[in-house]
């Protein structure tokens, strides 16, 4: 679109190209104002159908409720938008670093499985892992039962 204009200059028809943006800019405001009323009437629509289902109260609440979780969602996101660039460029260094690693991991899958068929006790070392955590994560559950039952 800015290629368009640029042409439009050197040629001399940026007056026409102009005003045929101007008015592509009013079709698309009617056009936003349009889609807003049909939300508010399918909204509407929607509650009266819902009312006659159950009550208009109970209508009331339930819309009530759904735009409040929508309130909460979209704070959470403007909370997670406002974050300084610093801290989202460290989340998104740390997110290349963890997709990095894991195709280094997986690029390596054969080797592992080539050295794990010549020497058979290097199998042991992660199911003994898996293992030990099974067992320290029962124990904890059952330190955690057994505490609050005092």
């Amino acid at each position: 679109m800015i290629w368009q204009l640029v042409a439009k200059l050197v040629t001399g028809e940026a007056g026409v190209y102009v005003a045929r943006m101007r008015r592509l800019v009013v079709l698309y405001i009617i056009m936003a104002v349009f889609a807003l009323m049909m939300i508010a009437y399918l909204m509407t629509a929607l509650y009266v159908w819902v009312a006659s289902l159950y009550s208009p109260l109970a209508a009331a609440l339930g819309f009530a409720a759904v735009f409040f979780v929508l309130v909460l969602v979209t704070w959470i996101l403007t909370v997670i938008v406002r974050r300084p660039p610093r801290k989202r460029a460290d989340d998104r260094l740390q997110r290349d670093i963890a997709s990095i690693a894991g195709v280094a991991a997986l690029s390596n899958a054969p080797l592992l499985f080539q050295s794990a068929r010549r020497n058979k006790k290097l199998l042991l070392v992660p199911v003994a892992g898996a293992v030990g955590w099974a067992l320290w994560r029962a124990i904890e559950s059952f330190r955690t039962r057994g505490s609050s039952d005092l």
